[in-house]
């Protein structure tokens, strides 16, 4: 069997390794959503389709179905991969059928995009032309092909140019077989978070019906990560304070406090990070825990360090510190 085109989106955001996993991270279905990914809606509601040749689009088309059968012709298809529907692309004549959806990804999280891709091309394999396009007509040349894209929302709907397509999730090419059954494909759309991205699934046929399938589209998004390191800290026996060493992960805000809410013992500090790295958190006395420290030698503590990434959830761990002061001689 031929190798098919399947290129995956290998573009990561740079993050700093966590030296240990200190707080739990929150995650959210909510921060990027595909309209009706499943097609469970029984339509293409949420989803919008381009075809060339227009005018046809009752005949030539994607469309919703359910069974093992396609919705225009009655030939023989894959059944919906998951649950009851699926969407597919059936057709009496050469042309393109585009389907596709704009998906805004908010910033700071990461996404990941997930589907399930199929087809079938009963009368010729593949073939992708040279140079490929998404155009065609029964007269041109041989245009039998299947293609997934992440591409720009402002590009043409029909461009392949490097610079409108962010990445591709699969494409068949020329000698791929004439069937794929459900597959999953992944696409890592972090480096696009604060965008809007469209996802566009394409098929051209001028050599026979070409039936391209798809179901369960998602993206998971995850917030950034509240994880924090706590190192050894460094005390100051002489002004009887500390510093706290904290490796966090990313850009945010880094808070020390004591976990006292009443009679509290340290004065509270707040800190920026900009990026990965390792921040020094005082842990200085209040006057009145000053007072202890002076008189005991020796001041037990219980702080509370919180975390907030930019754009994510906070995160709080505790430590137990004890400051001391050297009399003065």
């Amino acid at each position: 069997m031929s190798s098919r085109a399947s290129v995956r989106i290998h573009l990561f955001l740079a993050v700093g390794a966590a030296i240990a996993a200190f707080l739990l991270i929150p995650t959210s279905a909510g921060a990027a959503a595909i309209v009706n990914g499943g097609f469970e809606a029984g339509s293409l509601e949420g989803w919008t389709t381009v075809n060339e040749p227009p005018g046809l689009e009752a005949f030539d088309n994607w469309f919703v179905y359910s069974g093992s059968k396609s919705p225009r012709g009655g030939a023989p298809v894959p059944p919906p991969p998951e649950g009851t529907y699926a969407a597919i692309t059936d057709q009496g004549g050469a042309g393109t059928h585009i389907l596709y959806q704009d998906v805004s990804l908010d910033p700071f999280y990461s996404h990941q995009l997930s589907l399930i891709a199929y087809y079938r091309s009963p009368v010729t394999a593949p073939t992708t032309p040279t140079p490929d396009s998404l155009h065609t007509s029964e007269f041109g040349p041989d245009n039998q092909q299947y293609r997934i894209d992440v591409i720009k929302p402002t590009a043409n709907i029909y461009s392949l140019e490097a610079s409108d397509v962010l990445g591709t999730l699969f494409a068949t090419k020329s000698g791929d077989p004439k069937e794929l059954g459900p597959t999953t494909y992944s696409a890592d759309l972090t480096p696009f978070a604060g965008q809007t991205v469209r996802l566009r699934l394409a098929e051209v046929d001028n050599s026979g019906n070409f039936y391209a399938g798809v179901d369960a589209v998602a993206i998971q998004s995850t917030p950034p990560s509240n994880v924090v390191a706590l190192g050894k800290p460094s005390f100051n026996k002489q002004k009887g304070t500390a510093k706290l060493p904290v490796a966090v992960p990313g850009a945010g805000t880094l808070t020390i406090a004591d976990v006292k809410t009443t009679k509290r013992r340290i004065k509270a500090k707040t800190l920026t990070a900009t990026g990965p790295g390792t921040l020094q958190l005082p842990v200085k006395p209040t006057k009145r825990a000053r007072k202890i420290l002076a008189n005991k030698g020796k001041l037990k503590l219980k702080v509370a360090v919180t975390f907030t990434p930019t754009g994510g959830f906070p995160g709080t761990v505790t430590r137990k510190l004890t400051l001391k002061l050297t009399p003065k001689k």
